[in-house]
Order: C-alpha cells, then structure tokens, then sequence
C-alpha cells in the first residue's frame, strides 16, 4: 500500500520538519513539498497535510502527525 502525504513549505515550515521526518521513516509512506496544495489560506492558520488526496488538520504540528498516523492505521485495516 502505497501513501502519498503532500505538504505546503509555507504551512508552519520549521515546526513540520518533525512531522515530515517521522513520515519518512515509514517504508509505505512518501512525503511531497507542494508549493499550492489548492487550501487556500489554510497554511497559515492551521498545520495540515493532504494524505492520498484527503485534508488532515490538527491544531498542533505534533497533533497532525497524530491524525496523519490514525489515517494511517485506519487504510493499513481496510487493506488487509
């Protein structure tokens, strides 16, 4: 199962790079910058991540990578 995770670079930029890097580490995961991720607006009041097309949004960068990881494990179910 592949996933694609799609980052704005304006979205919050040094506190994602955590986020980023721990995504990384996943083997099915692969992670994009996008300068337009068409949420206009989005990246500068929220963290957020569009994973396999769908808008995941947290209050916190720690937070998103939490909601990215239970998307996640969620696709990970439906697929076995």
């Amino acid at each position: 199962m592949g996933v694609e995770v799609k980052f704005c670079p304006c979205n919050f930029e040094d506190e994602m790079e955590m986020v980023k890097e721990k995504l990384v580490e996943c083997e099915d995961v692969t992670v994009w910058e996008e300068r337009c991720l068409l949420y206009c607006g989005q990246c500068l009041i929220e963290p957020f991540a569009v994973v396999n097309g769908e808008n995941i949004t947290a209050d916190s960068p720690e937070e998103l990578l939490g909601e990215i990881q239970n998307y996640l494990n969620e696709l990970r179910k439906s697929c076995v």
